[in-house]
């Protein structure tokens, strides 16, 4: 395999995301009485990804082949990790309407900054308790923007 193929397949990819982008936009108004509505702009920003998309495609075909570069693929360690962050994000995305912002994010950063292997017990419980809480009051009380609660309620 050489880079052209992974260029075409990221290509490949690119171009189904634009098309689901761009499907869901045209469920919005495209446009309403006072200008440009909510799916003016993802419409036409899809519209350029998938121009930019099929311009890759194009350009991995017709170069010249070259090959992958040392060290393209990562280490077991990358993958976990990567798997970490992944799993996280399910974790997240399952439990945040059920338990609530604070106690979601405050679980899932903790695991994250385990899992990544950054240093130090007291910064990683300082940063995921301000990450966590701290972002909550600060969105959720202060600037009024409703995050979900959960069962505790707060």
């Amino acid at each position: 395999m050489n880079m052209n193929r992974v260029y075409q397949i990221t290509g490949a990819v690119f171009l189904l995301l634009a098309a689901f982008i761009a499907r869901e936009s045209l469920e919005l108004k495209f446009y309403t009485s006072n200008g440009p509505g909510p799916g003016f702009f993802p419409f036409w920003l899809s519209m350029a990804l998938g121009l930019l998309a099929v311009l890759m495609i194009l350009k991995a075909t017709f170069r010249e082949p070259e090959p992958m570069p040392e060290g393209f693929f990562a280490s077991r360690t990358g993958y976990l990790r990567a798997g970490a962050i992944v799993a996280a994000l399910a974790f997240t995305t399952a439990l945040l309407e059920i338990v609530g912002f604070p106690l979601t994010m405050l679980v899932t950063t903790l695991f994250l900054l385990f899992a990544l292997g950054r240093p130090g017990l007291i910064a990683t419980l300082l940063v995921s308790a301000a990450g966590s809480f701290g972002c909550f009051y600060l969105f959720d009380r202060w600037l009024k923007v409703p995050l979900p609660t959960g069962f505790f309620g707060y």
